[in-house]
């Protein structure tokens, strides 16, 4: 019951309460909008003054700015004018610059000039260096000519002067020599009186025995036709050959060995000869051996025909030897008479050898005279050249050789 009591009660106080409440609840909504627009007001002054402060202490250091910036100003106007005039002193020392550098230019274009004319100089200077070289070495070079020149000049002298007395020595030589000459000339010209006497004697000997041979009017060589004294391509002299060589050569030794030419005679040659037909060594073989065999025939211990005292002189002078072709014959229209080609000749040489060598000693000293004598004196040269001349007589009578007569 308390219970119920209690619950309506308990209701009706709800109900009462709730009217309250509703007026609480508004008037706690209220006091809390109040109190949240104090809050408000209060953060807006707090904000207020904060910005006040702010504002203040912003101003303040505006104002300290302001002055700042006023100094500042002031010390930039000062600045400005000290820059002006920097810039002012500046823009002169730019143009002095300029000018200097103007100026500098202007010398550094001289010292270009300057340089290349420096080059240039140093250039021709070099070439003035390596032409003074040039020329120095020239001179040297004439100088060293000049003093060789000079060398060679007085070793002429001294040549010339050697010569001189040579000359003078020569010319003594030249007088001996030219009497040494006249006697061999006068000696040669009676050496050629003998031969020419053999070949005459020679002639009228084979002419009176009714021998034909022909005798060679210079050298006094005697042919005889090797048809006549051997078969052909034959060296063994025939019948007919060695009749020929009986009858031949008795007359040719009888004028040879006879008292007045015997001393006279140094060889008797027996020379075989053959036409061209055939090889030269064929043809030199058969020459040879034909020569041999008139040779072997006629100083043989039994060859009758000639005596024994003239066989054993003819083997001291005898020689025998072969010429193949190299000697043919030929007609008046230049081509080979083969029969006279064919042949056995028989020459003599006259004991002429020590004339001869001193002729040739006399000959020889007589022409280093006159190569000596041309180059020191024009007059000893043609003195040299006449005795020269003397000697042409003499040389024209002497052999091929040098050392025979044929």
């Amino acid at each position: 019951m308390r219970m119920s009591r209690y619950s309506r009660a308990r209701g009706r106080s709800r109900q009462g309460g709730d009217k309250n409440s509703f007026w609480l609840s508004f008037s706690d909504l209220m006091s809390a909008l109040v109190l949240v627009i104090i809050l408000v007001l209060f953060y807006i002054l707090y904000q207020y003054f904060l910005m006040y402060d702010d504002y203040e202490a912003r101003r303040d250091q505006m104002v300290i700015l302001q002055s700042s910036l006023e100094q500042s100003e002031a010390d930039i106007a000062t600045q400005q004018a000290a820059l002006d005039a920097a810039q002012s002193e500046l823009t002169a020392a730019q143009d002095e610059l300029d000018a200097k550098n103007s100026a500098l230019t202007a010398a550094q274009d001289e010292l270009t000039a300057a340089q290349n004319e420096l080059t240039a100089a140093q250039e021709d200077l070099a070439v003035q260096q390596l032409l003074l070289e040039a020329a120095q070495r020239a001179a040297d070079q004439t100088q060293e000519e000049l003093d060789a020149r000079e060398t060679e000049l007085q070793n002429t002298l001294t040549q010339l002067e050697q010569q001189q007395s040579q000359l003078d020595e020569q010319q003594s030589q030249i007088a001996t020599q030219q009497s040494q000459l006249e006697q061999q000339q006068r000696q040669i010209e009676d050496l050629v009186g003998v031969r020419t006497q053999i070949i005459s004697d020679l002639s009228t000997a084979l002419r009176e025995a009714e021998i034909s041979a022909t005798v060679d009017p210079t050298s006094g060589a005697i042919a005889l036709a090797s048809d006549v004294l051997f078969a052909t391509g034959e060296s063994q002299l025939s019948s007919e050959g060695r009749a020929r060589i009986d009858a031949f050569l008795p007359v040719y030794l009888d004028v040879l060995f006879s008292d007045e030419y015997r001393d006279y005679v140094s060889e008797i040659i027996i020379e075989g000869h053959t036409d061209s037909v055939g090889s030269y060594i064929d043809n030199l073989l058969l020459s040879q051996q034909r020569a041999y065999n008139v040779a072997s025939y006629v100083l043989a211990d039994d060859y009758s025909h000639i005596s024994d005292s003239t066989r054993e002189h003819l083997r001291q002078v005898a020689t025998a030897n072969g010429r193949s072709f190299s000697d043919l014959i030929y007609n008046e229209d230049g081509t080979e008479n083969r029969s006279a080609s064919r042949r056995v000749v028989f020459k003599f040489r006259l004991t002429d050898e020590q004339m001869v060598s001193q002729l040739q000693s006399i000959l020889e000293g007589s022409t280093f005279t006159e190569d000596t004598a041309s180059t020191a004196s024009t007059a000893e040269t043609e003195e040299s050249q006449d005795v020269q001349t003397e000697l042409a007589p003499a040389q024209e009578q002497m052999p091929e050789n040098g050392t025979n007569w044929d």
